[in-house]
């Protein structure tokens, strides 16, 4: 029987179908747009040394195994090219590729502008119907400019009707680092708005849980985290650090429920910058949350055959 995760992980050339490809998005210039952080290009590598060299295949706390889930990976893309928007035509043409071969998709981020277009390949893949989705975040990202940027890709998506915004849930949103003209536009959209403060007085589970109800009620959906929602003590290499935010427990909890979700056919780690990292310690509970994920889908398989 496979012990650690890495025995799981094959090439997708060998694994036309599996449970859930891995993909890498090398990205970092749309952070470099919003006066980021340089660095979020080397996130896939840094999230796949530490996936392969750290985490063992039997949850304890859930008690189950993940030996039995087939997990491709479809290495990283190409995206190099000087014109930052046949980048992201790139990213949404192959995503809509993954989406339709496999029936969930794990991005390796790379800078939240990405989610302008591995959303927009999910809607590709469903059909050019509308879908829903959740970003767990400290920032809304629903500015409106006419670039590309990470501050961008939720309000891009709820303005070009990408995503639609009953079934849309900002989780983790904190008190000093947004602006009322961006929660007023959330509001216009009909979209649901968790504070941070919320989630430390209420707990995760409760907002997760109705946050992907309603993103995943008519149909498919994706979830977005980006790793700077998390506290700077326990991420500190992000784009843009925050001394509050979720804890590795809360982020962990997160993406389990999300993995159970079989509609959740979208996840995404953003924003991890390794330049900035102490021990890959950011690095590492990235590959925490996905394994998380990865254990919510076991456990969901599990409940399918009982």
């Amino acid at each position: 029987m496979p012990t650690f995760l890495r025995d799981l992980i094959r090439p997708a050339a060998e694994l036309p179908e599996a449970d859930v490809c891995l993909v890498g998005l090398p990205l970092d210039f749309g952070t470099v747009l919003e006066g980021g952080r340089a660095g979020a290009a080397g996130a896939p590598a840094a999230i796949r040394r530490e996936l392969r060299r750290y985490h063992k295949t039997y949850n304890l706390e859930h008690d189950i195994s993940l030996d039995n889930l087939r997990i491709a990976d479809a290495g990283n893309l190409d995206l190099r090219h000087p014109d930052h928007v046949q980048n992201h035509a790139r990213i949404r043409e192959r995503l809509g590729q993954l989406l339709r071969q496999y029936p969930r998709v794990v991005v390796l981020g790379g800078s939240h502008d990405g989610t302008y277009s591995t959303v927009r390949g999910l809607f590709d893949a469903n059909e050019g119907r509308p879908v829903g989705g959740i970003n767990f975040d400290a920032h809304a990202d629903v500015k409106d400019k006419p670039e590309i940027s990470s501050g961008t890709p939720f309000g891009r998506l709820l303005r070009e009707g990408f995503l639609s915004g009953e079934r849309f849930t900002e989780i983790g949103l904190h008190s000093n680092l947004n602006t009322r003209e961006d929660i007023a536009f959330l509001h216009q959209q009909q979209a649901h708005i968790v504070p941070l403060a919320h989630v430390q007085e209420a707990g995760m589970e409760l907002y997760a849980s109705r946050a992907l109800a309603r993103a995943t009620a008519a149909g498919p959906a994706f979830v977005s985290f980006d790793i700077d929602g998390c506290a700077e003590a326990f991420a500190p290499a992000v784009s843009a650090p925050s001394a509050d935010g979720f804890t590795p427990r809360q982020a962990v909890e997160a993406a389990f429920l999300a993995g159970q979700k079989e509609a959740v056919r979208l996840f995404e780690i953003v924003e991890l910058n390794p330049l900035y990292d102490r021990d890959n310690q950011t690095a590492r509970l990235a590959a925490t949350i996905i394994t998380a994920y990865l254990t919510g889908v076991a456990m969901g398989k599990l409940r399918v055959k009982g």
